[in-house]
């Protein structure tokens, strides 16, 4: 069966569970632009001046929700088709566009969480003195929020005086 993966490996969330998520993001109108989004996170991403609290407070460094529509377009495509009534040709002409949903809204959350996840590591190692490899470690072994690891690290950890901290592009202060 050539769509077997819809069935199988792909599919790592049940539909409520999907649906349960994206229930907290808020629907989108059709736009032929960005026609395969069907969900948007709402969230506008504060500077990179702003302060590393309020950006977690906001969701700046949130899981995107590009995932779970990637999961909804591939229940949708199973509810489509039935995989041992239609042969190659039809499954192919019956699930196309929920296909190529499927495949931009991975590559949309690929490129999303990794300029999400660069952004975290950059912000962190600029307020904290902490190296990359050691701040990968600890949130790969962190088991609570992302707030919380910002309130262990103002404890724990020394904030980078702002004389060491990258320098602001633009005219200097007068003196």
């Amino acid at each position: 069966m050539p769509f077997s993966f819809i069935k199988e490996s792909a599919l790592r969330h049940d539909r409520n569970i999907v649906d349960k998520s994206l229930s907290r993001y808020q629907p989108l109108n059709y736009n032929r632009f960005m026609w395969w989004r069907t969900h948007t996170d709402n969230v506008k991403p504060l500077s990179k001046r702003a302060l590393l609290k309020d950006r977690i407070i906001n969701g700046d460094f949130n899981e995107s929700s590009y995932f779970m529509q990637a999961q909804l377009a591939l229940h949708q495509a199973k509810d489509k088709v039935n995989l041992n009534k239609h042969n190659h040709s039809d499954q192919l002409e019956i699930l196309s566009v929920d296909l190529a949903r499927y495949k931009r809204l991975i590559d949309d959350y690929n490129k999303e969480d990794n300029e999400r996840l660069e952004a975290l590591y950059e912000a962190f190692t600029n307020h904290f003195t902490i190296t990359r490899n050691e701040l990968i470690e600890e949130l790969c072994n962190w088991s609570e929020d992302l707030l919380s690891y910002y309130t262990h690290c103002t404890k724990f950890k020394g904030e980078t005086p702002l004389s060491t901290r990258k320098s602001k592009r633009g005219r200097p202060r007068k003196k």
